[in-house]
């Protein structure tokens, strides 16, 4: 068997690449070809993998680059992707070809090229659509988004990371596929502590809670900045992460008289082992998808405060959930920090046991044998 894993835009740096190596490594193991395809330079590449300067896609080359920056210009990045997916998919398809793949997986893209007609496909879905961006549109352009994303979604073959994304994208996109299923990331447990067991990164205090990613008006820092203001802090506030938006966050410590009790350590290429040494993980998103940085705290062993955004609930379930907060409401999350350092509950990589990545690993085969039935 053959299969492709269209990572676009991504590399081997970032996230989406990150969340489907487990997998990928597992499914060769089991002799099942899998590519990894891009069609911006991901590096040197790795195996088996691909890049594919799609003209139009690919930032590398001036031509196309410039074509992107024009038109971008002119309709909005969606208004770009949907308007020319036919050109996209004709130079995808025309590559795709000679490797005769027995399925491809789309994975994380929105509008880049899912026109009709590739074949064998999935559109597995990372995030909630509306939550993460129709939502925060107003007037004219709310329901225009809401219309494009319906028609890029609906008729297509959809895999979904959790169920949260899969309610989001049938009851408030109205999307309607041809099906949709849920398929958790996969997450190799020991790899994930071997790299966990490593030192810490420099710099940090012996004990302190912990939050991380790209500060922006998703990952509601500011709520989290607020509700550490009302606690005991007990620990000081590690928050891992580089963005526009630091600068405010920084601000707003200040405003709040507790710059000396909160770290912004920046972005942290090696950040695993920072699970390990954190008394505790607090996620305070709006929006999430499946969130990798629960998974990697429970993992390490660290207890976690979430609020009940995207697949937080399926994470944080049993005995769990009752450590899960309402969004935006600064008070529960002030006081769930409090109480659960007072009484931490033990948690390990047993409570995400259905993220193995061997068991994942059985439904994408499944998937792709099942792809012409």
């Amino acid at each position: 068997m053959k299969i492709a894993f269209i990572l676009g835009g991504s590399t081997y740096e970032q996230s989406l690449y990150r969340v489907t190596l487990d997998v990928a490594n597992e499914l060769r193991r089991r002799r099942v070809d899998v590519d990894c395809i891009f069609w911006e330079d991901p590096g040197p590449l790795q195996g088996n993998d691909k890049f594919l300067p799609i003209f139009g896609l690919c930032k590398e080359h001036r031509a196309s680059k410039l074509f992107s920056k024009l038109f971008t210009a002119i309709f909005g990045k969606h208004g770009y992707y949907y308007l020319f997916s036919k050109l996209f998919s004709r130079q995808l398809k025309q590559s795709l070809q000679s490797a005769d793949y027995n399925a491809v997986f789309y994975h994380g893209q929105s509008c880049i090229p899912m026109h009709a007609g590739i074949g064998r496909n999935y559109v597995i879905v990372h995030s909630c659509k509306y939550e993460n961006f129709i939502s925060r549109h107003r007037g004219l352009k709310k329901p225009f988004y809401r219309w494009l994303y319906r028609k890029i979604y609906s008729g297509k073959k959809l895999l979904t990371v959790s169920d949260d994304v899969a309610s989001d994208m049938v009851q408030k996109i109205g999307a309607r596929p041809q099906s949709i299923k849920t398929i958790h990331n996969g997450f190799d447990f020991e790899r994930l502590r071997q790299e966990m067991s490593q030192p810490a990164p420099a710099g940090l205090p012996d004990s302190y809670l912990m939050a991380a990613g790209r500060p922006d008006r998703t990952k509601r820092f500011d709520v989290l900045l607020r509700a550490y203001a009302k606690t005991r802090k007990d620990y000081p506030l590690v928050i891992f992460g580089d963005g526009k938006l630091l600068g405010k966050l920084k601000t707003l410590a200040d405003q709040l008289s507790i710059s000396e009790h909160v770290i912004f350590a920046g972005f942290c290429p090696d950040i695993l082992p920072a699970f390990s040494h954190a008394r505790l993980y607090v996620s305070s998103s709006d929006v999430e998808g499946l969130p990798t940085v629960i998974v990697e705290s429970l993992v390490a062993g660290t207890p976690v405060v979430a609020t009940d955004a995207g697949g937080s609930n399926e994470l944080l379930a049993g005995e769990l959930s009752r450590w899960i907060v309402p969004r935006g409401d600064i008070d529960a999350l002030a006081k769930a920090i409090d109480d659960i350092l007072l009484a931490p509950p033990v948690v390990s990589k047993e409570n995400v046991r259905f993220l193995d990545y061997r068991l994942i690993a059985d439904q994408y085969q499944r998937y792709a044998e099942q792809i012409n039935e």
